[in-house]
Order: structure tokens, then C-alpha cells, then sequence
């Protein structure tokens, strides 16, 4: 016949047998206080190479994508930029043509002429100046 006893949160045989002139007292046991569970991480977690390889590739491709709408963003912004100068330019080159237009038409210019006061010059009022070539053009030197 085997007899145990608590030690700590194991029985273990005794051989021994207890005395009986006293009885059997349970075993007096430390209060335990509330559990806590602590993660100890102490085994290395191993990972393939394919799944490195794929995990390298997925992540390879979405900064692709990222930098590919970067780009194309950037670019959209600069198109339209260059369309706002061309309407702009646009806008121009058709008012600068209206008023050519406008101005090119030489029985206008005459007739707007002759109502101020003006006529075509008489022969002795046009005077002919001949100018050596050497001396066609003069620059003035700045004075300091």
C-alpha cells in the first residue's frame, strides 16, 4: 500500500507508512494569486525561401504600382498645365488676328487717313538720303 502526499502541485508516493495516532491533515498549500500568461518567445520562427521570394516580389510590385501612379499623376498634372498655355496661346494668336484683320485692310487705312487730314506726298516732300555702309549704323557708348 502506497501513501501520498502534496508537495507543491504534485502528489508523490511516500513508502513510509504515516503514523496513526494523529489524523490526516491535508497538506497546507500556498494561496495562488491571479494567472497570468506571459508569451515568451524563444523558438525562432523559420520561414521558407519561396515564401521570402514571394513575399520580395509582392512587395517589389506595389511599390512599382505606387511609383507608376506617381509618375502618371505628375504627368497628368503637367498636361494639363500645357493645355491651359495652349488655350491661352490660342486665345491670343485669335484676337492678334482679329485686329490684324482689322488694321490689313489698306482702303480702311486710306480712308481713315484722308479723314484726319492726311494725303499722299507730293513729290518734292520726299527726300532721298544716301548713307555710306560703314557708317549705317552708330552705337553710342554708354557714359559712366
Amino acid at each position: 500500500m502506497a501513501y501520498y502526499s502534496n508537495y507543491g502541485n504534485t502528489a508523490r508516493a511516500v513508502e513510509p507508512a504515516p503514523d496513526r495516532q494523529k489524523p490526516l491533515e491535508p497538506a497546507k498549500t500556498k494561496k495562488r494569486s491571479a494567472v497570468m500568461f506571459v508569451y515568451r518567445n524563444d523558438h525562432k520562427h523559420k520561414l521558407s525561401m519561396l515564401t521570402v521570394i514571394t513575399l520580395l516580389l509582392i512587395f517589389t510590385g506595389a511599390a512599382g504600382i505606387a511609383a507608376s501612379y506617381a509618375n502618371i499623376s505628375i504627368a497628368k498634372q503637367r498636361l494639363n498645365t500645357l493645355t491651359e498655355n495652349l488655350r491661352e496661346k490660342q486665345l491670343l494668336i485669335k484676337n492678334m488676328t482679329e485686329q490684324v484683320n482689322r488694321h490689313a485692310d489698306t482702303s480702311t487705312i486710306m480712308e481713315a487717313a484722308r479723314n484726319m487730314g492726311m494725303s499722299e506726298p507730293k513729290p518734292y516732300q520726299i527726300v532721298h538720303i544716301n548713307v555710306p555702309d560703314d557708317n549705317y549704323v552708330k552705337y553710342k557708348k554708354p557714359t559712366k
